[in-house]
């Protein structure tokens, strides 16, 4: 892709600018999205972060709302783009043009300019990592159960160990199969999500509803298929 210079004028004038400690997560993922769409890949490569991955989610979800909304439109996404920075104080021409290029690791906040949105929130997950248009997005995470939490019906979900989940569901079971945790998701939503398909298989033998939506508003087979998982989701649609 080419680019007028004031895509990278305006990145730089973001990567420092004061205005950003008053603007919202909503704003600074529209401007992640548009410079990954713009600057490293046309549309995010790999697989959607898991659920507990927050930061790294919203990152992706930005990069191919961005992808969705401007496919094959390069200039109305970079006008997009330069409209937000000046709305934020950038004045076109204001700042050298030595910002840095696509995939550079300042011009994508550490990105590495592989196109794969997951691995710019890797390690950053508390402060949301650099986004490429120089700001940090800060997201709700919660980290992977300890061994205390992994003997909950969720936990053994994450853990991906079949046996233990049935031996769990032997010795407890009164237990609501299609409870849902303090995010508001299923055990089958997790391990749907994971990709373990021996617990998805035991859970939907013990009554886990498949069509039960997550925050989000996917079933069980959708977060399986954005997340690539197609065994899962091969086996939630027989």
């Amino acid at each position: 892709m080419s680019f007028t210079p004031s895509i990278d004028e305006a990145a730089s004038y973001l990567s420092s600018a004061p205005s950003l400690s008053k603007v919202s997560n909503t704003v600074k993922l529209e401007l992640y999205g548009l410079f990954k769409y713009l600057k490293v890949a046309p549309k995010p490569q790999g697989s959607r972060p898991h659920i507990f991955d927050m930061t790294g989610r919203a990152k992706w979800d930005a990069w191919k709302a961005a992808s969705d909304a401007y496919e094959n439109n390069n200039q109305a996404a970079a006008q997009r783009y330069r409209a937000i920075a000046q709305e934020l104080g950038w004045k076109p021409d204001s700042t050298p043009s030595s910002a840095p290029g696509k995939g550079s690791e300042d011009g994508d906040g550490g990105g590495g300019g592989d196109g794969r949105a997951q691995n710019d929130s890797a390690g950053s997950r508390s402060s949301g990592g650099g986004g490429g248009m120089g700001t940090s997005v800060s997201l709700l995470v919660n980290p992977d159960p300890d061994l205390g939490e992994a003997q909950t019906l969720h936990g053994l979900a994450i853990a991906g160990d079949a046996k233990k989940l049935m031996a769990f569901l032997l010795v407890n079971p009164a237990v609501d199969i299609n409870a849902r945790d303090e995010f508001d998701y299923t055990a089958l939503h997790l391990a749907c999500d994971r990709g373990n398909l021996p617990v998805a298989q035991a859970l939907l033998s013990k009554g886990g509803d498949p069509l039960l939506k997550d925050p989000d508003d996917y079933t069980a087979a959708e977060l399986a298929q954005v997340a690539g998982h197609q065994e899962i989701y091969d086996l939630l649609n027989k």
